[in-house]
């Protein structure tokens, strides 16, 4: 593939992901189709098909983007301000930060459940889950001294984010983040020694 092909394939697949976030913002996931989005970006369904063959590539592809956008800036946030910012309050903010995105965890929630059905989207979600994990380990080394358990900690940050996001997105009772995360970062979560 030549440069000028490598380019208009980068510029397509933007796109291509741009709109159909934007109609899934407005319509719901479910709601529209691959057809729709060809329609949307002007470009025929074969064009479509051969950047994205099924929906769930490009749901997936959308969900990935959004976080990995939303990782970066959250660890920039953390960079800047690690040294006056308190962990707790880090944590809240992270925890803020993704609840705000309501249409990225709508598209991340039919993505999960589009994954109970199909082997291969179960597959690629549960390396990204593990990938999530890794950077929520990584930020938390950056703010909570090692002597705590952080592995354990990102797992249930990692777990309270995904219970958050479906709370708020049914439209219950927002969490306390305040107090949550304060909660998470002075819990004694070291795994306690046989006596």
């Amino acid at each position: 593939m030549g440069r000028k092909e490598k380019k208009t394939t980068k510029i397509n697949k933007e796109r291509i992901l741009f709109t159909a976030a934007r109609l899934m913002k407005e319509r719901g996931v479910s709601n529209i189709s691959l057809s729709d989005i060809a329609k949307a970006v002007k470009i025929s369904k074969g064009t479509l098909y051969y950047y994205y063959p099924s929906k769930h590539d490009l749901v997936f592809d959308i969900a990935e983007q959004s976080m990995n956008h939303m990782t970066q800036k959250i660890f920039q946030w953390v960079e800047k301000s690690k040294e006056d910012v308190s962990p707790e309050e880090i944590l809240k903010i992270v925890f803020d930060t993704i609840l705000r995105a309501k249409s990225r965890g709508q598209i991340h929630f039919y993505l999960m459940l589009e994954a109970l059905s199909d082997d291969s989207l179960r597959e690629r979600f549960c390396q990204e889950y593990a990938k999530w994990k890794e950077l929520i380990l990584d930020g938390l080394n950056r703010i909570i001294p090692q002597g705590k358990e952080n592995s354990l900690l990102a797992q249930i940050i990692l777990a309270s984010i995904y219970g958050f996001l479906l709370q708020t997105l049914l439209g219950l009772e927002k969490p306390p983040l305040d107090q949550i995360s304060k909660f998470l970062v002075m819990a004694d979560l070291s795994p306690s020694l046989p006596e």
